[in-house]
């Protein structure tokens, strides 16, 4: 038997290491990556954009030699990994969605993009910046992931944080747009699963995607 190789795609104003207590929780037996999404990165100077992210991705798999790898995102990197197997499904295997919106809520990002820009540099994690946190608001402020729901093929699982009910929301709609996905609350999560339940969603992860042949 052996295991697919899983990616792990972060949020806005996130890094890949805020996977880091998740990849703990599921392991060492499970092959992992989790990249940077494009134009987040504060040494990327490209600019985010949904399609260069996807094709990032894409270029990952075939210089690791990789046919098909399971996807877990939350965020914005939910949103990453909607379309990447939206866009390319035989590439897909498993699809995890945590706290993904469909349809973000743009009057909230205008908020949050307002306190942002007040916020001194030492509130935000190492490795991003301001500017690149709020270029992750505004990509986010300008998708709309609706009309990939219905062309996703792979087995999805939605995990939604139990005490947020805009995630909760957004849930219900990635459930009731994707044939035969499942969704899993968790209960110890106010607003951010993978930070405040890592546990809960390595456990999750293992549970869903299983080994593979």
């Amino acid at each position: 038997m052996t295991t697919r190789t899983l990616f792990l795609l972060h949020g806005a104003g996130q890094n890949p290491p805020v996977w880091q207590d998740v990849v703990t929780g599921v392991g060492p037996d499970r092959p992992l990556h989790a990249p940077w999404l494009r134009g987040l990165k504060p040494t990327d100077a490209r600019g985010f954009d949904i399609a260069g992210a996807v094709a990032d991705l894409v270029s990952v798999m075939e210089l690791r030699d990789l046919d098909v790898v399971d996807v877990c995102g939350t965020g914005l990197g939910g949103m990453v990994a909607l379309r990447f197997a939206a866009d390319e499904p035989a590439r897909v295997g498993r699809l995890v969605l945590v706290d993904t919106p469909v349809v973000p809520p743009r009057t909230t990002l205008r908020v949050q993009r307002a306190m942002l820009k007040l916020a001194p540099a030492k509130s935000f994690a190492p490795g991003v910046s301001k500017e690149t946190m709020l270029a992750g608001i505004d990509a986010m402020m300008s998708l709309d992931l609706s009309t990939d729901l219905r062309r996703i093929q792979s087995p999805t699982t939605v995990v939604a944080a139990a005490g947020n009910k805009l995630s909760i929301a957004a849930a219900d709609l990635l459930v009731k747009g994707i044939v035969g996905a499942q969704i899993e609350t968790v209960d110890g999560a106010a607003n951010d699963v993978v930070r405040e339940s890592p546990r809960e969603l390595a456990e999750i992860l293992d549970r869903v995607l299983g080994p593979q042949s």
